[in-house]
């Protein structure tokens, strides 16, 4: 049987012809059958991947934006009481590994409150108000995991910004608070927060692989470990293959937002 399978992919041909052909058909759409389940890859990896890029990005919507506002007001108020306390907590936070802060969230959220469902078994299944309580779950944790970063990386890039001789010298022009923090500012330190929302945008979709685990959430990370076990290397090169190509992705649009937020680079560049 071994040797009849190796006849019919024809693996006695070169690796790098091997490669290339599967890289090709892997392009055109023909992602493969499993050797494990007998059936097609893409069918069954495509809307798990849709889950988790899903998840991640709603994730990433929430975190940034609180991420952005608590690192503004931690800038404003550097070297404070309430500062120093807030930074000490985000360090704490920071150092908890996804599968810790998933079972505090756990434990606080569906067993002590019983508020939502402990696992997101019904995203496949269920009613959409089941559907989107699927996503609570793992979406606060990695909201929770994603804002210290976040956060600190803010509060450093603010503090320099605001700073600077230029937002000095708006203030003293007498231009609004509000306008040098968010119109001046925020603009020159736009390019590390950036890079830091980059990094943990291909964080979060290394660490959704263990909360997906966590909580039973039918996505990309949960098929990874499942295929990982079953020893299905077509599916795993899939996924790993889709994973790989997101990552630098985000890397080619972080670098782009980098040289608009910064004209300097094209300057340079140039």
């Amino acid at each position: 049987e071994l040797t009849a399978y190796v006849r019919a992919h024809d693996l006695g041909a070169p690796l790098v012809t091997r490669y290339v052909r599967w890289l090709s058909e892997f392009i055109s759409g023909n992602w493969g059958t499993s050797a494990v389940t007998r059936s097609a890859v893409r069918p069954a990896v495509v809307p798990r991947l849709e889950r988790t890029f899903l998840l991640a990005a709603v994730s990433m919507a929430i975190a940034l934006p609180l991420s952005l506002v608590l690192g503004v007001a931690s800038a404003r108020r550097y070297g404070s009481r309430p500062d120093i306390s807030a930074n000490m907590l985000l360090v704490v936070v920071s150092a908890m590994p996804e599968f810790v802060v998933g079972i505090v969230v756990l434990v606080v959220f569906a067993v002590w409150l019983g508020l939502l469902p402990p696992n997101s078994a019904s995203l496949t299944f269920g009613p959409p108000s089941a559907r989107i309580e699927a996503f609570a779950l793992p979406a606060l944790t990695l909201i929770l995991v994603s804002i210290p970063y976040l956060t600190r990386v803010t509060r450093v890039a603010m503090r320099e910004a605001l700073t600077a001789p230029y937002a000095r010298s708006a203030t003293l022009r007498g231009i609004p608070r509000r306008s040098v923090t968010w119109n001046h500012a925020m603009r020159n330190a736009a390019v590390p927060i950036a890079n830091a929302v980059a990094l943990n945008l291909i964080y979060l979709l290394g660490g959704v692989i263990v909360v997906e685990n966590l909580f039973g959430f039918p996505g990309a990370g949960q098929d990874l470990v499942e295929a990982i076990g079953n020893g299905d290397v077509i599916t795993v090169e899939a996924i790993g293959l889709v994973m790989a190509t997101a990552f630098v992705g985000v890397s080619i649009v972080t670098d782009l937002l980098v040289v608009y937020f910064n004209p300097r680079l094209r300057q340079t560049g140039a």
